[in-house]
């Protein structure tokens, strides 16, 4: 089984558990040993959702065994200059500063809103829509 293929299965395993703590699963990652949890909420996480989903996360794993051999469970949340992946998460940072990357340029601006599938972006008096799939990367800006 590839690490892709594990990562699928460890999140379709996981999600449930997160969801019953009331959070949101962001991302889940296996390399190098590490089986990384990377959840998420309104508001943002606390230390004590990290460690309530790495206590329920343990009691699922131990019993599920889904890896084989020692891991290392990390659980963490996306960082302020989260990478931006589907547009409910575009719509959820609507008036926040986010970079783009596309195929054809770089450029720093606000997210306006989600139109018909595709995200719209404010860059001073000019606005840019863009589909998701020529997003390449999209990684929230801390706005000092």
């Amino acid at each position: 089984m590839s690490a892709e293929e594990l990562a699928q299965k460890l999140e379709n395993l996981i999600r449930p558990e997160v969801a019953a703590l009331g959070l949101d699963l962001y991302e889940v990652s296996f390399k190098g040993g590490t089986l990384k949890v990377t959840i998420d909420k309104p508001g943002g996480i606390s230390l004590d959702d990290c460690v309530d989903v790495n206590r329920a996360l343990s009691v699922l794993l131990d019993a599920e065994d889904p890896i084989s051999g020692a891991y290392r469970l990390e659980v963490t949340s996306p960082g302020a200059t989260r990478r931006l992946r589907a547009l409910r998460e575009y719509e959820y940072f609507v008036g926040r500063k986010v970079k783009v990357r596309t195929k054809e340029c770089e450029f720093v601006g606000t997210i306006a809103g989600v139109e018909d599938e595709a995200v719209v972006f404010e860059l001073g008096e000019e606005r840019k829509v863009l589909k998701l799939a020529e997003i390449a990367k999209a990684n929230l800006e801390i706005d000092f």
